[in-house]
């Protein structure tokens, strides 16, 4: 949930011991329950077999070694050990949407001062998510894999002629052309809106906060974060330094991120129907 006894969460014990216990708690709360169920009862072969598990572990590992690399690099960090302890920490935490946060300015360096690639690729980790069916927010690693290979798909097509009869694999599953085009679709929309909303988000933050005082980089991440149902910060959520416009801006993005969307469309069609508006 990355709610915390301390205002610094994690970063209050300040024990790289206690960052790297935590690194595998946040990793299975990204694993769908299914596979949960069926590692428990044996089955150990869908840590590498199931598409969206171990798609977590590239991901992951990928994510933790970019941010790591950025933050070396960019001299936000003196040794390489510490820019992989809390390279690897923000960006698991963000990815798993568990929110815990250690790079305040307590510890270290805070994550708002990151550098702009840095902080993008913490957001990238929070709008994508984990797997679908764990506890993750964001649009979920099986959407943007389908989207992936729906997309190669389609190029593909080009090369292939008319005649011949062709299924998409995705996470074992043979999909026909009508089953394709229900899975691109669906995951199509959900990207879609997705930054749609993430687009009104920073636009409403970027109008209420003080001008000048916090970065684009500072609001892309703030809205995505509430939106994927994280908890992270770059500095801009609080009791005081957010406006209540933004407040309430955050509580629709947040309800709108955990019902993924279509819900909530579904909702407002049924109110819309039910009370005229379409007569």
């Amino acid at each position: 949930g990355g709610f915390s006894i301390t205002d610094n969460s994690i970063a209050t014990y300040d024990s790289a011991a206690i960052d790297f216990a935590l690194l595998p708690i946040m990793l299975l709360g990204s694993i769908a329950f299914p596979v949960h169920y069926l590692i428990l009862q044996g089955d150990l072969r869908n840590l590498y077999a199931d598409l969206q598990t171990r798609w977590v572990f590239i991901y992951m590992s990928a994510g933790t070694a970019l941010l790591t690399a950025l933050v070396y690099m960019g001299d936000t960090y003196d040794s390489l050990f510490t820019a992989f302890r809390y390279g690897s920490f923000q960006f698991v935490s963000a990815a798993t949407c568990a929110g815990f946060q250690t790079a305040v300015d307590a510890t270290n360096v805070a994550l708002g001062r990151w550098s702009a690639q840095a902080q993008l690729t913490v957001t990238f980790g929070m709008i994508v998510g984990g797997a679908a069916g764990s506890t993750v927010g964001g649009i979920k690693l099986i959407r943007v894999l389908t989207l992936l290979k729906g997309i190669r798909f389609r190029i593909s097509d080009v090369f292939y002629p008319e005649t011949a009869v062709r299924r998409l694999k995705i996470n074992g599953r043979r999909l026909d052309e009508q089953e394709v085009r229900q899975e691109f679709e669906e995951a199509a929309i959900i990207g879609f809106l997705w930054f749609v909303f993430l687009g009104i988000g920073m636009f409403v933050l970027l109008l209420v906060l003080p001008e000048g005082e916090y970065t684009l980089e500072n609001v892309i991440f703030e809205v995505a974060s509430a939106q994927g149902n994280v908890g992270l910060s770059a500095g801009i959520t609080g009791p005081e330094s957010l406006p209540t416009l933004g407040k309430l801006m955050f509580l629709f993005n947040m309800w709108i991120g955990r019902l993924e969307i279509i819900p909530v469309l579904v909702t407002l069609r049924a109110v819309f129907s039910r009370g005229g508006f379409y007569q």
